[in-house]
């Protein structure tokens, strides 16, 4: 039997010690808030001839109507998002131990989130940028999925367009929270019923023609949302791989379009035998 001498194994400790106590090129991802866009984070001018507010209805006196406003409620369509390490912030040794002992936590490279050198002012910018092309490409998408909608059914076409949607969020960026701003447009200006009372998060980027695409911390994005007592999780099916955690009493769907999305939520409603078309594959 071989025995590791003394001096060895103290030099091991020792080192285990100073890589616990030395900076790590590391990144600690935290499930983070949600926020209903039912009640006022999304806008919408020119719909039906007033500028209308996600979630408010004014009826021709210019008053507002409750029949779909949130603001005293707890349903709608709400936005996730993940709590990260801050680009100049060091993420140290006994950080990333302690996050992987975490299982609401997670670890991923620091270049997997920000470029290399990059600080936090360029940082921000950037997810300003990519929260500002989600928002314009949401309209988009959301816009010709109810024309092409109106088309098939023979109905009148939307009354706005996408120039006509102002979205704000505070602290928030990137473009994760595209496919959850395309279905608050939908709920609002075409079916209110598509909520149906319930607690509905959404996450995903979405292009213009409403694809859905992978985004980043998804396990948290989705412990957040049953931190938040969210009942459905909508997600990228492309992000089925990385998903691990499935919150009890949170139904989640992955979808690959806007369209997919629509109908998940739709059938969830009525025809729960279909929605297998709508989950991840069993690992």
């Amino acid at each position: 039997m071989r025995f590791v001498s003394k001096p060895i194994s103290i030099g091991f400790i020792a080192l285990a010690i100073l890589a616990l106590a030395l900076p790590q090129n590391y990144v600690i991802l935290a499930p983070g808030p949600t926020t209903n866009l039912m009640n006022g984070a999304v806008e919408i001018k020119n719909l039906n001839g007033a500028d209308k507010t996600i979630g408010t209805d004014r009826a021709s006196n210019g008053s507002t109507t409750s029949s779909t406003n949130n603001a005293a409620k707890n349903d709608g369509i709400f936005s996730t998002a993940i709590l990260a390490t801050g680009p100049n912030q060091r993420t140290y040794g006994y950080q990333v131990l302690a996050a992987w002992l975490d299982g609401n936590l997670a670890v991923m490279p620091r270049n997997a989130l920000y470029d290399s050198g990059e600080k936090a002012a360029t940082a921000k910018a950037r997810q300003l940028k990519e929260m500002a092309d989600s928002e314009n490409n949401a309209a988009i998408a959301a816009w010709s999925y109810l024309k092409e909608i109106a088309r098939l059914q023979g109905k009148s076409m939307p009354t706005w367009r996408a120039s006509d949607v102002k979205i704000a969020l505070k602290n928030t960026g990137g473009g994760s929270a595209g496919l959850a701003f395309a279905l608050a447009l939908i709920a609002k200006s075409a079916d209110p019923n598509l909520i149906a009372g319930r607690k509905i998060a959404a996450t995903g980027t979405i292009s213009q023609d409403g694809k859905v695409g992978e985004i980043g911390g998804v396990d948290q994005k989705v412990i957040g949302a049953k931190e938040n007592g969210i009942e459905v999780f909508i997600m990228p099916k492309s992000n089925c791989a990385t998903l691990s955690k499935s919150p009890a009493g949170v139904k989640i769907y992955a979808v690959s379009t806007l369209s997919e999305a629509v109908h998940a939520l739709a059938f969830a409603q009525s025809r729960a035998g279909a929605l297998s078309v709508f989950t991840c594959p069993k690992k």
